[in-house]
């Protein structure tokens, strides 16, 4: 059988209705940037273009809340301190 003979896969492919992404959507990634960068996962050439993004996905989410709703947050709550064993390497750099 070769690889071009698989009709199922051919089928998902041609009936996928298109993606929808919502507000919250949105918001999840502006919350995502967030607990990224506080972890340090963004490293200083990266940080000027990721918080662009992150500004521009905010100011969208507030321009196009419905009215008299506010936009979905794009901050995260308080988190707890994580939950890292004493002994871990680094385990006095975690918040």
């Amino acid at each position: 059988m070769s690889k071009n003979e698989n009709p199922a896969a051919q089928g998902q492919e041609q009936k996928q209705e298109p993606v929808q992404i919502s507000l919250q959507d949105i918001a999840t990634v502006v919350q995502l940037i967030d607990v990224v960068s506080r972890r340090g996962g963004i490293e200083g050439n990266e940080m000027a273009g990721v918080g662009m993004l992150r500004n521009k996905l905010e100011i969208f989410l507030r321009q196009n809340a419905p009215e008299g709703e506010q936009a979905p947050e794009g901050a995260m709550p308080a988190a707890a301190p994580a939950d890292v064993p004493a002994d871990a390497p680094l385990a006095d750099k975690v918040q």
